[in-house]
Parts: C-alpha cells; sequence; structure tokens
C-alpha cells in the first residue's frame, strides 16, 4: 500500500513538473511569437494567419486524438507529443537565428506545435483522474491550473517581455530546452497509463442509454468495436450529444471559445496602439491578469461547495462578458490590468468546473473521445476565431477609425456572452446536472 502511494506521488510529481514545464517555454514562445509577427506585418488578418495554424489542429485532429488516448498508452502519447514540440522548436529557432523566417514558414511551424499540444493537452487530462482520488479532481486541477498560470502567463509572458529585448531568438531557444527536460520526466513516468474500464461502465454499460451486464464477452466485443474508427469517434460523439446538459455545455463552450480567440488574436495591436505599451509593460499586464488566474484556481474547490456547477458556469459567463465590454471602453492601462484580473479569475473557474465535470462523470475509457468532442468544439473553433477576429478589425477600419476597430471586438464579445449566459440558464433552468444514469454530472 505505501509503495502504491509512493509510485502515484511519484508520477503526480513527475507529469506536474513536466506540464509546467512545458508550458514556461510555451509562455516565452506565446510572448515572442506576436512581437515577432508585428516586426514582419502590420495586417491584423495577415498576422492571424498564425494564430489560426497554432489552433487549426484542434479543429482538425482534436477527434481522432481521442481515439488514439482511449486505444493506446497515455504515458506514449505524451512522449510522442513531447519530442514532437520539442523537434519544431529547434527547427523554429535555427530560421529565427538564421533570419529566414517568414510569415508561411511560421504559420508552418505554429501548424506542428499546435498539433503537439493537441495530444499533450488532451492526454494529460485523462491522465489525471488515473493518478487522483475523485474527491480530489478539483484540488488537482486547480494544481495543475494554477501551474500553468504561473510558468506560462507569469513567469513565461514576463520573462519574455524582457528577454524579446535582449534577442527575439532567445524565448524560442529556452522554450526548446524545456521541452527536452520535459520529455525526460515524461519518460520517468512510473507505469504505461492504459486505459482502463471504470467500474461504471460496467455497470452502465453504452446502448442507447439502456441498463445491461457488462461481462467478459461483452467486453471482448467492444475491444473488436474499438478497431473501427469512426465507430469509436461516434461513441464520443453521441455520449456528450443524448446528454441535455452536456450538450448545452458544449454549445457553450463553442461560442465561449470563438469570441475569446477573435480578441486573443488581435489583442498585442490592442495593447500596443490603444493602450501604447512597449514589450517589457505587456507581459506585466498578463501577469497581472494572470494573479486573476491563480486566485480562480485556488478558490474553484470552495465555491463549488456553495454553488451547482450550473451555476458557476453562468456567473463565469457574465462576469466575463462585463468585464471584457469594460475593456473595449477604456485606454487607460491600468484600468485594462484591473478588468483583465477579474476576467480572468472567471475564466478559470469557468474552465476548471468545465474539466472537473467531464472528468467526474465521463468513464475513463471514453474520457479520451469524450474530452477531445469539447476540445474540437472550443479549441478547433479558435481557428475560426482567430481569423474572423483579424478580418472584423480589418473591416471595421472601412468605417470606423484604428483605434475603435481594435475595442470592437472586446464589444462584440461582452454582447454575445451576455446573450449566451441568458439562453443557457433559460434553456437549462429546468435541467437537472444529474440526467441520465450513464452520465452523472457533479
Amino acid at each position: 500500500m505505501k509503495n502504491e502511494a509512493h509510485a502515484v506521488k511519484h508520477n503526480y510529481s513527475k507529469l506536474f513538473g513536466a506540464f509546467s514545464l512545458t508550458f514556461l517555454g510555451d509562455g516565452l514562445t506565446l510572448a515572442a511569437v506576436p512581437w515577432l509577427v508585428s516586426t514582419l506585418t502590420t495586417d491584423t488578418l495577415y498576422a492571424s494567419i498564425t494564430m489560426t495554424a497554432l489552433r487549426l489542429p484542434w479543429l482538425i485532429f482534436s477527434l481522432p486524438v481521442g481515439v488514439l488516448i482511449d486505444r493506446y498508452s497515455r504515458k506514449h502519447m505524451l512522449v510522442g507529443a513531447s519530442f514532437t514540440r520539442m523537434l519544431f522548436l529547434f527547427l523554429l529557432t535555427i530560421c529565427i537565428w538564421g533570419g529566414w523566417i517568414s510569415i508561411p514558414l511560421l504559420a508552418l511551424f505554429m501548424f506542428g506545435i499546435g498539433l503537439s499540444r493537441v495530444v499533450f493537452d488532451s492526454t494529460v487530462q485523462t491522465i489525471i483522474p488515473q493518478i487522483v482520488e475523485e474527491k480530489k479532481l478539483e484540488k488537482a486541477n486547480g494544481q495543475f491550473t494554477a501551474g500553468q498560470l504561473i510558468t506560462s502567463d507569469i513567469l513565461g509572458v514576463a520573462l519574455g517581455g524582457f528577454i524579446i529585448a535582449m534577442h527575439i531568438v532567445y524565448p524560442f531557444a529556452i522554450d526548446t530546452v524545456t521541452a527536452v527536460l520535459s520529455l525526460l520526466l515524461i519518460i520517468g513516468l512510473r507505469g504505461s497509463f492504459q486505459p482502463t474500464i471504470t467500474k461504471a461502465a460496467q455497470a452502465q454499460g453504452t446502448s442507447e442509454g439502456a441498463s445491461r451486464q457488462t461481462t467478459q464477452e461483452e467486453n471482448k466485443q467492444q475491444a473488436r468495436a474499438m478497431k473501427n474508427w469512426k465507430r469509436e469517434m461516434w461513441l464520443g460523439i453521441r455520449y456528450v450529444f443524448q446528454d441535455q446538459f452536456l450538450r448545452g455545455l458544449a454549445i457553450l463552450s463553442v461560442t465561449i471559445t470563438l469570441m475569446f480567440s477573435m480578441i486573443l488574436v488581435t489583442q498585442i495591436f490592442f495593447v500596443r496602439e490603444v493602450l501604447q505599451l512597449e514589450a517589457y509593460a505587456f507581459g506585466i499586464l498578463i501577469s497581472i491578469a494572470t494573479l486573476g488566474s491563480i486566485l480562480g484556481s485556488q478558490a474553484v474547490a470552495s465555491m463549488r461547495k456553495r454553488w451547482s456547477s450550473k451555476q458557476l458556469i453562468l456567473l463565469s459567463i457574465l462576469a466575463m462578458g462585463l468585464l471584457y465590454g469594460s475593456v473595449g471602453l477604456t485606454s487607460n492601462a491600468y484600468a485594462v490590468g484591473g478588468l483583465y484580473f477579474c476576467a480572468a479569475f472567471f475564466i478559470v473557474v469557468y474552465n476548471v468546473t468545465r474539466s472537473s465535470i467531464l472528468q467526474r462523470s465521463v468513464p475513463n475509457e471514453l474520457l479520451g473521445r469524450v474530452g477531445s468532442v469539447f476540445r474540437f468544439l472550443s479549441f478547433g473553433i479558435s481557428a475560426i476565431g482567430t481569423m474572423l477576429g483579424g478580418l472584423l478589425v480589418r473591416v471595421s477600419e472601412n468605417f470606423f477609425d484604428r483605434l475603435f476597430s481594435l475595442q470592437l471586438p472586446y464589444l462584440l464579445l461582452s454582447a454575445v456572452y451576455i446573450v449566451a449566459c441568458f439562453l443557457f440558464a433559460s434553456k437549462m433552468r429546468n435541467v437537472p446536472e444529474q440526467q441520465q444514469q450513464h452520465s452523472s454530472i457533479l
């Protein structure tokens, strides 16, 4: 028993370390990419190509990756993702150092790094419930979220703002080193982390909501069915859309991410032209927002004891809508910093609540596929959102001045979030969070 507890602690530490190192380097790269792009072009639509390339893999590969996660060793999936990321970062660093970088080439590298992120992020979410007790999921998710925010948005982005001033290639070179270290930690995980069939799945089965006993023969039949990729992906899609609450949450995720990605891709121009901040100040602004995110990651477990997951979702969306709408109405950097701080708090409350819903309610052998449905609908749609954000600003400049055009995405996000909040509340008013026997929710 003591050895088992030691192994769990060892794996948690290794996974958390690899996760944190990955996002430390990721923060450096994501801080450097917009500034690199802004030196290559001032066209918001053209600049959005790189961010679209980074998010496009979520749209293309989320569902197939979910199938792989539920088929093969999750440790091996992490190793492959980390190695791929390391390779693309190394090649990108060489190209920047040699002066050969361009928007199309940068977009190609962003696509490769984005693909590795699809596999890495999706797989980590399925390993956490394999090494953490169910009652500790909110706490573990909060710790991983806090670790991501501290390393990526505080250390990574803030340090990136200063390191860029020395040379634009340095953030990418450091990210390559963190990728190597992360890979070594993942290789050190004990066990293969194969998908397991949960007791819930054995008791509930998967056929059209009808209850039936799961026997060894049925498990063999299910294993044979797993050879069919389309059927495997369909099982995850059906699991989400046959549950009214999960279906509503999935649609909501599309809306949230679509609008947020529109402001994210134009944010660098908003900061430079509307707020008139330099690289180091931009890093400080993001760090301030990240402090709000960290506070949210630690507060969500306590908030969950007082409110239902549905109430937390609604509160978070409404708050984000009001706060980001206020950003679009000011050009004061201090006010924007405070608004970013508060909005980031609720972003994390929303994300941790949603992750915990899935991890607790979905059988382990389906978790990769069900999670991939949400990532496909939310992160995948961000590829479209980034292009729409750049296009919105370009079209708006034909009717308004440049500064208002850069504020417009925030105002549009506010309106959509507020409407989405009230629509979700109305549609889910009489829908219990625990719906079907196969998919009880928090």
